[in-house]
């Protein structure tokens, strides 16, 4: 029998960049309350800029213990995404649908909800990052 603990997840949906006029956001949020082990949801027009700190207090008051960040690739903004001693999953709604497939169309938004449902999956799944060290020789 399994004793893994519940997680805490918390889901945040950028609607800057084209996504939100690509997408209805609201709809994408209103989804993933739905989502299983979800606590929070939130939306933002940049969590890219100040609003990554509504992620930090999350974190901090410890309502959210592992973070979905549906936005921009992956490849972009890796710092700021970074939370010590924090699963991020990262969708990209930007460069994977907003930015390439026909905006408000009915398969678009299926595309994103489909995104942000397989993000979540796949974040239930992370275990919490683990530096690597590597003996090291003290002796000349």
């Amino acid at each position: 029998m399994s004793t893994a603990v519940e997680k805490k997840l918390g889901v945040y949906i950028c609607s800057g960049c084209s996504i939100g006029q690509a997408m209805d956001v609201d709809s994408l949020a209103e989804e993933a309350k739905s989502l299983p082990g979800v606590t929070t949801v939130k939306t933002s027009g940049a969590f890219c800029l100040e609003d990554v700190e509504e992620i930090k207090k999350d974190l901090l008051s410890q309502d959210v213990d592992t973070v979905v960040v549906a936005a921009c690739s992956p490849r972009v903004n890796r710092a700021v995404f970074r939370f010590p001693d924090t699963p991020v999953r990262r969708v990209n709604l930007r460069e994977q649908v907003a930015w390439s497939h026909p905006a408000n169309d009915e398969a678009t938004q299926e595309m994103a909800s489909d995104a942000v449902k397989m993000g979540v999956a796949a974040a239930k799944l992370m275990e919490k990052p683990t530096p690597f060290t590597e003996a090291h020789e003290r002796t000349a």
